[in-house]
C-alpha cells in the first residue's frame, strides 16, 4: 500500500490469491497429519521420529539453496531454533498418542491451545500486554478443551479419551512454545525461511529418538503401507505445510490467516469422521465450536469484520 493511498484513507489492496491458497493448503495438510499416523499403525515415538527424519532429508536440498544465496545462519537463530524444535519434537510425541488414544479430530482441536499460549509467551518475554479480549477468552478456550476432551462423555471408540485429551493440551502448549521460538528466529534472521524449519524439525528429530529409547525404543517394522503413510506424514504434513505457512502468510493479513487456520481442525474432524470411523458426543461438538470460535477471536476475527463494515 502507498503513502498516497494512506494520505487518501483508501482500504489496503486484498491479499493476493496465491498465498490465501498456500496458507489453505498448509491447514488441510496439517489438520490429515494425524490420520496418516493412525493408518501407518506406528507407534506414538515412532511417528515422530521418522516424521521429523524424513522431513529433514526432504528440506535439506532447499536449506542448502538457502545458505548459499544468504550465507551463514546466526548463531543466535540457530540457538532459538534448535530450543524451540526441542519442544517440537516433545510435543509431536504426545499429540501421536493424543490421536491414538482420543481421536483425531478431538486432539487436532485440543492442540489450538497454542492460540492462547503463543501470546502469553510473547507478553511474559517484555511483549505487549493482551487485551482485555485476550484475557476473556481464556476461560472460554478452557471450558472448550474439557468439553472436546470429553468432561461430559466421550467417543465411544477411544482408546484412552482421558490421556489422549491431557496429552493434546500439553501437546499444544508445547506447540506454542515452539511458534514462539520460529517467530523470534525469523526475526532474527529474516532471509531465511527453510533454515529455521531445517534446525527446528533436526531438534525436534533428536527429542524423538530420545523420547523412543525412553519408552521401549523404536518399531520400523511399518510394512510397505505404513512407511507409505509415514513419508506421507513427514512430507505432507511436516515440510510442506511448514514452508507454505512460512512463506504465505507474512502475506496474508493476520486476522484472515487466523480464520483460515480453522481449516486445520475442521479438517481433521471432517477426515477422522469420514475414514477413522470417529464420531464425537455432543459435548465434545459444543467444545470444538467454542475452541474454534476463541481461535477467531483471538486471530482478530471480529476486527476484520468491523472494519469490513466501515468500507
Amino acid at each position: 500500500m502507498s503513502a498516497e493511498d494512506v494520505r487518501a484513507g483508501r482500504p489496503p489492496p486484498a491479499p493476493k490469491a496465491l498465498p490465501v491458497l498456500g496458507v489453505i493448503l498448509a491447514a488441510v495438510l496439517l489438520g490429515s497429519a494425524g490420520l496418516f499416523v493412525i493408518l501407518a499403525e506406528a507407534t506414538a515415538p515412532t511417528a515422530a521420529f521418522l516424521r521429523c527424519w524424513i522431513a529433514v532429508i526432504v528440506l535439506a536440498p532447499s536449506a542448502v539453496l538457502e545458505l548459499r544465496r544468504h550465507g551463514r545462519f546466526p548463531p543466535k537463530a540457530i540457538l532459538i531454533a534448535a530450543v524451540s524444535g526441542a519442544a517440537l519434537g516433545i510435543d509431536y510425541v504426545l499429540w501421536a498418542q493424543s490421536v491414538l488414544d482420543a481421536g483425531l479430530g478431538v486432539s487436532t482441536v485440543l492442540i489450538s491451545v497454542q492460540v492462547i499460549v503463543f501470546p502469553a509467551l510473547v507478553w511474559a518475554f517484555g511483549g505487549s500486554r493482551p487485551g482485555w479480549l485476550f484475557i476473556g477468552c481464556v476461560p472460554v478456550m478452557i471450558i472448550g478443551m474439557l468439553l472436546t476432551g470429553g468432561v461430559f462423555g466421550a467417543d465411544d471408540t477411544a482408546a484412552n479419551p482421558t490421556r489422549g485429551a491431557i496429552f493434546g493440551v500439553l501437546s499444544g502448549v508445547l506447540y506454542g512454545v515452539y511458534i514462539f521460538g520460529i517467530h523470534h528466529s525469523r526475526k532474527v534472521a529474516g532471509d531465511f525461511v527453510v533454515a529455521p524449519v531445517q534446525v527446528g524439525t533436526i531438534a525436534a528429530g533428536v527429542m524423538t529418538a530420545v523420547a523412543g529409547l525412553t519408552l521401549g525404543g523404536l518399531d520400523f517394522d511399518l510394512g510397505w503401507a505404513g512407511w507409505g503413510w509415514m513419508i506421507a506424514l513427514a512430507v505432507c504434513g511436516q515440510a510442506l505445510s511448514w514452508v507454505l505457512l512460512s512463506i504465505s502468510s507474512p502475506l496474508v493479513p493476520v486476522p484472515m490467516t487466523a480464520a483460515l487456520m480453522l481449516l486445520q481442525p475442521l479438517s481433521a474432524v471432517v477426515l477422522g469422521s469420514l475414514i477413522a470411523g470417529e464420531r464425537l458426543q455432543a459435548g465434545q461438538w459444543i467444545g470444538a465450536v467454542l475452541v474454534a470460535l476463541t481461535v477467531w477471536v483471538v486471530g482478530g476475527g471480529p476486527e476484520a469484520l468491523t472494519r469490513r463494515r466501515r468500507r
